[in-house]
């Protein structure tokens, strides 16, 4: 545990610079058993623990005078199920490793936002959206998670077993627990085309419906 655990000097932040706190420690566990481990002492001696993704937050959701968890080392792809394009990652990931990960397997997320520097965990959990009014955000592809409550218990959780809990974590903002693995749906890997007009506002208004979707 003291390997895991170090001491903090000075602040951190988010990439947007708008927040600034200092923790009282950090650590970078590298699987859901080690953050079984600090969520469980921490509860044992009343301590916090806040984990954090990218820090692509504008708000200070991360932010803790306590032990921060960063799953910067949870980044691997745990498994593969081909036949129904579920893809299980380690809530560390990156969405642009992420990405390339799928797109070696013939896979693809089918909405993603504009920015591919966020963790799978923190953009699920701030409900990160892409584009087109017919697509959900990121946390509509996700069908399981393994998560540690905040008693250092670990919770797994899919459309089949304890849905319930699945559809408060998806966008849990941190509230359910720290988010260790990610199971997502996938869709075949796909090139997107993109045409830019300008238009008429009143052609624009006219065929809202058919251009948002």
């Amino acid at each position: 545990m003291k390997r895991l655990l170090q001491s903090v000097t000075g602040t951190v932040g988010n990439w947007a610079h708008n927040e600034r706190w200092t923790p009282a420690m950090f650590a970078a566990p590298t699987s859901t058993g080690q953050v079984a481990e600090l969520v469980a002492r921490a509860a044992a001696s009343g301590e916090r623990v806040k984990a954090v993704g990218g820090g692509h937050s504008f708000t200070a959701a991360a932010a803790t005078t306590g032990t921060q968890l960063t799953l910067d080392a949870m980044t691997d792809v745990v498994a593969v199920d081909g036949a129904a394009r579920r893809v299980t990652v380690q809530a560390g990931i990156r969405l642009h490793e992420l990405n390339d990960r799928l797109t070696a397997m013939g896979l693809a997320l089918p909405n993603l936002g504009d920015i591919d520097r966020q963790s799978i965990a923190g953009a699920i959990a701030t409900a990160t959206h892409g584009t087109g009014r017919a697509l959900g955000n990121l946390a509509t592809n996700v069908v399981g998670m393994t998560l540690v409550d905040g008693r250092g218990a670990v919770v797994r959780c899919s459309s089949e077993d304890h849905p319930d809990v699945l559809a408060v974590a998806r966008v849990g903002i941190g509230a359910v627990g720290v988010v260790t693995e990610v199971t997502l749906q996938c869709v075949p890997a796909f090139n997107l085309h993109a045409r830019e007009t300008i238009e008429p506002i009143d052609d624009v208004l006219a065929n809202f419906d058919r251009a948002s979707g």
